[in-house]
């Protein structure tokens, strides 16, 4: 798709450029008369007309107004130390659970219940039958060996009243009965697996009808709400980590997340030295309550730090990037723009603070394509001409 818009706004452009020049080539042509006769002395005797300047690109105020050309003016301002780093989407502590069955059987879904449905705490996932597994239903017989041993106990502690049983049998009925206990599940004998926290359901691990052993997940809940984004800080930054109190996230599939614009801070960092850091990284962990981004997806972070003052910066909009090397367009005149090469010091995600412009440059700061396919295009500017 972006090559056929580029393609499009290519052919746009130089339609733009040629009506311009056949305006110019009538306009020339009319002053000029048709004197054939003449035609080679006037020539020698008016030089040609020349449009083209080196280093200069000509585009119509026209296509800039229809292509969203809008300029600004390079002055000093705020900007943040930053640093950029890798980051990997990640689910908040607290924030995902698993549904475990409670008992081995076949395992049979909730009405309503799949991927995406909304649950609240406690709400039934699935139903497990034991009832069908081979060689009976386990948790069955061990509420009937707890029922047994709650009736041994009765029986021997009223021997033991009237002196007709000794300790040693007393004490042997209780711990039966407290292992009977230990083996029964109440839950595991209705079979019904519940949600263990409200969100959504964002899997379901088992197929319908399949065997489940006791413990196995069989689905999992998301809260919603939240996520965190965990971004491994080169270790050398580790004296600096509590400076960086805000991240601008740039996803592969595109787009941006600020965190402070969500209402997101940050959560801290991992000390140097625990089981989550490497000697070459320090996890820093950031909440964003209002994103919703897949947890896994791995983005490109700059974790912005210090404020500091008097840097040159434009929006990254405004750059150009061509075989590795950085470019904005110049306002030179109306119609007339000059390319020239600048480093990027530094970018935050949202601005690039730069070098080699002087301050009160014109510059292009966004529709910076409309302007480099006019440089690039192939429709030249015609010369004086007497075609009838």
């Amino acid at each position: 798709m972006k090559s056929i818009s580029r393609y499009l706004l290519y052919i746009a452009v130089a339609a733009v450029a040629a009506g311009c020049h056949h305006e110019h080539d009538h306009d020339h042509d009319h002053d000029h008369g048709h004197d054939h006769g003449h035609e080679h002395a006037h020539e020698a005797e008016a030089p040609e007309h020349k449009h083209e300047h080196p280093g200069i690109i000509e585009l119509h105020d026209h296509a800039a107004e229809r292509f969203g050309v809008r300029l600004d003016t390079l002055r000093p301002g705020n900007f943040n130390t930053v640093v950029r780093a890798s980051g990997t989407v990640t689910q908040a502590s607290g924030e995902r659970g698993t549904v475990s069955a409670p008992t081995a059987g076949i395992v049979r879904f909730a009405p309503g219940i799949s991927a995406g449905s909304e649950v609240g705490k406690g709400a039934a996932i699935a139903y497990i039958d034991g009832t069908s597994v081979s060689g009976g239903d386990s948790n069955a017989a061990a509420k009937a060996r707890l029922q047994a041993a709650e009736a041994e106990l009765k029986r021997v502690e009223a021997l033991a009243a009237e002196r007709l049983a000794t300790q040693g049998e007393l004490i042997a009925a209780r711990a039966e009965l407290e292992s009977a206990r230990a083996a029964y599940s109440p839950a595991a004998s209705s079979g019904r697996a519940t949600a263990p926290l409200a969100g959504v359901v964002t899997s379901l691990l088992v197929d319908p009808g399949a065997f489940v052993a006791v413990g196995q997940p069989i689905a999992t809940i998301g809260k919603g709400g939240g996520t965190v984004l965990r971004v491994d800080l080169p270790s050398r930054y580790f004296a600096e980590a509590p400076t960086f109190t805000d991240l601008v996230a740039d996803f592969p599939a595109g787009g941006s997340l600020r965190i402070s614009a969500t209402g997101g801070r940050r959560l801290g960092s991992a000390p140097a030295g625990s089981p989550e850091s490497t000697g070459a990284y320090i996890p820093v962990y950031f909440t964003a309550p209002a994103a919703s981004v897949a947890a896994g997806t791995p983005f490109t972070a700059y974790l912005i730090g210090a404020d500091r003052t008097g840097v040159l910066s434009v929006p990254r909009t405004a750059l150009s990037e061509q075989q590795g090397r950085f470019f904005i367009y110049r306002f030179v005149k109306p119609e007339h723009f000059e390319k020239l090469p600048v480093d990027v010091l530094s970018t935050d995600g949202e601005r690039a603070e730069i070098a080699g412009l002087p301050e009160g440059t014109v510059y292009v700061a966004d529709g910076v394509t409309a302007v480099r396919l006019a440089e690039t295009s192939a429709v030249a500017p015609q010369g004086h001409t007497h075609n009838h």
